[in-house]
């Protein structure tokens, strides 16, 4: 290495020359890019901090402006990864893709959705098709049961978002809907149209996905604004739900979707749109059956999250973050 000699403005030039290396590899080893040996970019940021080095802010926009064209003109591929099939016709997850890959477009990315197999049979082949792909951006999909895929690829290299708390491994930055607030939203109109034990029935599944939103919520309503409070039930089998509901007697029962709201009313040998209300924390939009609830919005959950995977892609920030962070949208009410 040679002598470091102070310089009064350092520039990536000077870098470069005490460094021994080319002024791209001590932009890419500052700018964390690149495959570059850790002893070498240990060096050069040593270098950088003794002479005091400081990018211009101002080249380093027409830099990122650049990089942003060229990767634009030969289209980067963001990849959804899910452990359900590309074809699955689940509405939510479709609503999710079909959103995320509006947005990758709008913003110059192919988007394209690969299945894993949750226990890692299909793995090497993942592995190849995304090096092959040069896939830099990846977008954690709802997935059909919570999933760990840390040990599929090396995440340093690339950027990744999730759009579901399904996955629970590697840690990323997340979308999600703002459980919390919807459920306290649907308890509010239910009330308004005249519940009044409102009762929640989760899977212990379903529950841990979303961090335990959908009864905080109840539970809240429950203690400070409802007329009756009705404990919520963590559902494992069937006859939990008929002792719970000979019990807490409620007149409203939310479920988190439509098929579960079926299925329980069956079990209670009740009848959607009967005397018992029937309500969801995740309805589609269209024409439902005498069932009210909260549209998620998961088009706009999967356009945000694609929103975040490009703005990462672009600044070539790859890997675990160190504070992860939850942007949480709010649905909206269906009657």
């Amino acid at each position: 290495m040679k002598t470091v000699v102070s310089v009064s403005h350092p520039t990536l030039r000077h870098v470069a020359e005490a460094a021994g290396v080319s002024q791209m590899t001590v932009s890419r080893a500052l700018g964390g890019r690149g495959r570059i040996a850790e002893a070498t970019r240990a060096k050069i940021v040593m270098i950088a901090e003794r002479l005091r080095y400081r990018p211009d802010p101002e080249v380093a926009k027409l830099m990122h402006h650049l990089r942003v064209r060229k990767r634009r003109q030969f289209q980067s591929v963001m990849v959804g990864l899910t452990t359900r099939r590309p074809d699955d016709q689940e509405w939510y997850f479709q609503a999710v893709v079909a959103g995320a890959a509006a947005r990758a477009a709008g913003r110059g990315y192919g988007f394209e959705v690969v299945h894993v197999s949750p226990t890692g049979k299909n793995w090497t082949v993942v592995k190849r098709t995304l090096r092959g792909r040069g896939v830099e951006g990846v977008l954690f999909l709802p997935s059909q049961a919570l999933v760990d895929l840390s040990g599929l690829l090396d995440w340093g290299n690339f950027s990744m978002v999730s759009a579901s708390a399904s996955v629970t491994g590697p840690t990323s930055h997340r979308v999600s809907p703002h459980h919390f607030d919807n459920s306290l939203m649907l308890c509010r109109n239910l009330v308004q149209g005249g519940s009044r034990r409102i009762g929640l029935v989760v899977s212990a599944d379903h529950e841990v996905r979303t961090s335990h939103g959908f009864a905080a919520a109840v539970l809240w309503h429950g203690a400070n604004e409802a007329a009756h409070a009705v404990p919520p039930l963590v559902i494992r089998e069937g006859a939990e739900l008929r002792r719970w509901f000979a019990r807490e007697a409620p007149d409203t029962i939310i479920a988190n979707e439509l098929s579960s709201a079926r299925e329980y009313a069956r079990s209670l040998g009740l009848k959607i749109g009967g005397a018992v209300r029937f309500a969801v924390t995740s309805l589609m939009e269209e024409k439902h059956e005498g069932v009210s609830g909260i549209d998620e919005r998961p088009g706009a959950i999967g356009g945000a999250a694609a929103e975040m995977l490009a703005g990462m892609v672009e600044r070539r920030e790859r890997g675990r973050p160190e504070s992860p962070a939850v942007t949480l949208l709010n649905g909206r009410w269906v009657p």
